[in-house]
């Protein structure tokens, strides 16, 4: 992944999800897939994002240090029960920062209480994770991918260039 577009991405998902709150899920399209919802409860727009996650290697680590001694490549892909559960144990949870892995697109949410959510962000067939504010399966006007590849797509308004 370029640093130039970890950074372009990241003001981007920092301008999207901050202070948002995790506010829902629903089933995907199709196996494995899930649905995270977000909401602005304020006047920000966009109001609704949607985190759309194909690969479900996540996990919520209870502090920055748990989250350092962790090896992601030792995470296994959670079932659905196992997904949904871990998104209802956090909800509500308000997004207090948001970056990505330096060399791989990994998505760490930090939410005000101090957890950190980590959604795997490395895959080579397929998109691991995408973020937007389209209303469920596309873009609206914002779209952030994690890419097979290693790397990070946005698509994002003229004026934020």
């Amino acid at each position: 992944m370029k640093n130039e577009d970890r950074i372009f991405a990241e003001r981007a998902l920092k301008r999207l999800l901050i202070c948002s709150q995790l506010d829902g899920v629903r089933f995907g399209s199709g196996p494995g897939m899930v649905y995270v919802y977000f909401a602005h409860y304020s006047e920000q727009d966009p109001d609704i994002l949607w985190l759309h996650i194909d690969i479900r290697k996540i996990a919520v680590f209870a502090t920055q240090e748990q989250l350092r001694i962790f090896p992601p490549k030792n995470l296994k892909e959670l079932d659905d029960q196992e997904s949904f559960q871990l998104f209802l144990e956090n909800r509500r949870e308000k997004v207090k920062d948001i970056w990505l892995g330096s060399t791989s697109p990994h998505l760490y949410m930090m939410f005000e209480s101090g957890k950190i959510l980590y959604v795997h962000g490395e895959d080579q067939n397929y998109e691991s994770w995408q973020i937007g504010d389209g209303y469920g399966y596309g873009e609206d006007q914002w779209l952030i991918v994690a890419v097979p590849g290693n790397e990070i797509a946005v698509w994002s308004p003229g004026e934020f260039e």
